[in-house]
């Protein structure tokens, strides 16, 4: 029974009000309205597990690493790191500028190297060339061809073959800078020369995931805590990424 503290009267427990004086003192309490904002701070927050945080890491890790690695190649590129393709190129230009030499002299194009010793008073590089044979930064020796209307000198790059690419690539004295030249990505990562950068592309990309290992977490599982783990991994990726463009920028051989 409900006792009415005002008239004393007792009601039955359903009562919301006294039979007698009609005092509303039997209400039932309505439990209090949360706010939402309120409620989601008591959700348990969402932690990213060890594993997941391993593999985003690993990406991050391959990612940032191939990225400078491609830079570090691009770079290394317009390097004389490649110091028999160097070589052979200036040797090419020293020998076109004595053929160009000797058909201004003689109106005609010279059938061999010996002809073109006879230039040596004019391009003093020639005797020098002379003196080693008439060979390319490689040490194979340079072919002479005369088809009458042209005279070209040929390297037939570092395997000593017709064709390849990179530094196996054809190199002519017309044309010593053929597209076909650029050292590959393969012959790139193989040279000894590149060692400090290829180093250095690989430790920044560790660095990038060690940073996102420490870094990744996510609030709740929802879009605002997704937007906030992509974020992250943005300006983590951007900024590891023109540090590392820094780092290889300055390893890249200078040749002395």
């Amino acid at each position: 029974m409900n006792k009415c503290s005002y008239c004393g009267r007792e009601n039955p427990e359903e009562a919301t009000r006294c039979s007698e004086c009609g005092t509303q003192e039997f209400k039932a309490e309505v439990p209090p309205i949360i706010p939402a904002q309120e409620s989601d701070k008591n959700r348990p927050c969402f932690k990213v597990p060890l594993l997941l945080r391993i593999l985003i890491a690993i990406g991050v890790w391959l990612l940032v690493s191939g990225i400078s690695l491609y830079v570090a190649w691009q770079q290394a590129n317009h390097s004389i790191a490649w110091i028999e393709q160097w070589q052979t190129r200036r040797e090419l230009k020293d020998l076109e500028l004595a053929i160009t030499t000797y058909q201004q002299k003689s109106n005609s194009f010279p059938h061999n190297f010996e002809q073109l010793l006879a230039m040596t008073n004019d391009v003093p590089s020639v005797e020098i060339q002379s003196e080693r044979g008439f060979v390319d930064g490689w040490q194979h020796p340079l072919v002479f061809s005369n088809a009458g209307m042209t005279c070209l000198i040929i390297s037939y790059g570092r395997d000593g073959k017709p064709g390849g690419k990179g530094i196996d690539c054809d190199l002519t004295s017309k044309n010593p800078y053929p597209k076909e030249s650029v050292p590959t990505f393969g012959q790139f990562y193989d040279n000894k020369e590149m060692g400090g950068m290829i180093f250095s592309s690989f430790f920044s990309g560790a660095l990038a995931a060690f940073l996102s290992f420490l870094t990744v977490r996510i609030p709740n599982l929802n879009r605002r805590g997704v937007m906030i783990l992509v974020s992250s991994l943005g300006a983590t990726l951007i900024g590891t990424v023109f540090v590392a463009s820094m780092i290889t920028a300055v390893h890249v051989p200078s040749g002395h």
